[in-house]
């Protein structure tokens, strides 16, 4: 019985031991990105057509198609450019985090 309580205690002795020297793990807010500067925004086509949607950044440039009606969640950074059918729409900034854009105004 000694050897079964002195082996409790080994392996209770063991986990703390553990449990004070393990990392610790941390919950980040929705919508976080371990590449810190990202961001979301959702682009809303509001316009009675199909549009053109380019964003800008660093030097490269994604162009998708959005239908009348279409909303998109969008990771970005402060500084990237949203254009609509060729014209520059916004600049964005960290301030438009969660906003929602609408594509025609």
């Amino acid at each position: 019985m000694k050897k079964l309580q002195l082996m409790g205690a080994l392996a209770v002795t063991a986990f703390f031991t553990m449990a004070m020297t393990a990392p610790e793990i941390k919950t980040e807010p929705a919508g976080y990105y371990a590449t810190a500067g990202y961001f979301d925004v959702y682009l809303k086509n509001n316009c009675g057509k199909e549009v053109e949607v380019s964003v800008r950044a660093d030097g490269s440039t994604s162009v998708s198609k959005y239908k009348s009606g279409d909303k998109t969640k969008v990771s970005v950074k402060a500084g990237y450019e949203v254009s609509v059918d060729g014209k520059l729409l916004m600049k964005l900034s960290d301030s438009d985090s969660g906003k929602e854009i609408n594509l025609c105004k």
